[in-house]
């Protein structure tokens, strides 16, 4: 099935009015634009209830609820428990706040496997992180040919000393797609935990962590027509394993309460569930399913990847055809 863009571009501002983008737009590395749910739900927030949530007054109470609709519904779109989802100001600053956490657990003898396929914000801060805690850090280097990563070549990598191994769930520099289930249980059979990197990924496929096992998953939701802010997820257990960095007061088994120092802006939390909403009303669209939305979602990313092939493959052809001449 194809995806209806004449509906699609419905849902964006972008498309309409005297500003409105006109013929193609690449600019990938900031992000995708907002659909229409997202801007209204920012300015719904600011407009009516900017006030400090969970107060004893019905604004305030309001606020608190939107903010308590957004985390259920992310936590069900990724098949993982509400406590397990964190919004944070950036992937990388997220990142950055669970180094820390990992570098308190962290001693001489342990060892943290990363890849030069990632993103610098996932390698860097766990890398200096290691390194600070007396730890090794072991690369899990790609095929210098393909720029693909082997599961061969992290199974020499990996033994009893391994506490932490980071890899992309897809490559933003070559474009793979990392068999991540897999991956990740070779990980857990050698007892090491798992940060999967989905910034390149989550585009393209809205993934169903709970299924995938991975202890940990960022990803960034203004890629994701959504707001500017970054999406921790994090099993209950790790959760309750790693030092808390909030305020001494949170002590609930919750990412929010312990891995997000400072609360990002409440108005884009709130405004992160629209995105959702507009994922269900492309799946009713196409004649998909409305009454779960983990379905939805593995509906609708079914239509992302048939229009990025049918968009991508002429590119190919052609980039084929130039290498043969050359």
């Amino acid at each position: 099935m194809q995806l209806d863009l004449n509906f699609v571009r419905q849902h964006f501002s972008a498309f309409t009015g005297d500003t409105r983008v006109e013929g193609h737009f690449f600019d990938s590395a900031a992000g995708s634009f907002p659909c229409l749910g997202t801007v209204e739900g920012l300015d719904r927030f600011y407009r009516h209830h900017k006030v400090q949530p969970g107060n004893p007054f019905a604004v305030s109470e309001l606020a608190a609820s939107e903010m308590a609709y957004a985390k259920q519904r992310w936590a069900e779109a990724l098949g993982v428990k509400e406590n397990e989802v964190g919004f944070g100001p950036s992937t990388t600053q997220n990142i950055y706040v669970l180094a820390n956490a990992f570098r308190e657990t962290w001693s001489s003898g342990d060892e943290i496997i990363v890849t030069n396929q990632d993103h610098e914000s996932n390698i860097g801060a766990m890398t200096r992180a290691a390194k600070a805690a007396g730890a090794e850090v072991k690369i899990w280097s790609v095929d210098p040919e393909t720029g693909f990563l082997a599961k061969s070549d992290l199974e020499k990598l990996l033994n009893a000393n391994t506490r932490l191994v980071c890899f992309p769930h897809s490559s933003n520099i070559v474009g793979q797609k990392n068999n991540a289930k897999e991956i990740i249980e070779l990980i857990h059979n050698c007892g090491s935990l798992v940060l999967v990197d989905g910034v390149s990924y989550v585009p393209h496929e809205i993934p169903d962590i709970g299924d995938l096992g991975a202890d940990i998953y960022v990803f960034s939701l203004y890629k994701v027509y959504s707001v500017h802010q970054g999406l921790l997820v994090m099993r209950e257990a790790v959760v309750d394993s790693l030092p808390k960095q909030g305020h001494y007061f949170k002590d609930s088994i919750d990412v929010s309460e312990r891995f997000i120092p400072a609360g990002p802006d409440h108005a884009q939390i709130a405004a992160s569930a629209p995105v959702l909403e507009y994922i269900e009303t492309l799946a009713a669209h196409h004649g998909g399913p409305v009454q779960d939305l983990r379905s939805a979602c593995d509906f609708v990313s079914s239509l992302w990847r048939v229009h990025e092939i049918a968009l991508v493959k002429p590119l190919w052809i052609f980039s084929n055809q130039r290498i043969m001449c050359a």
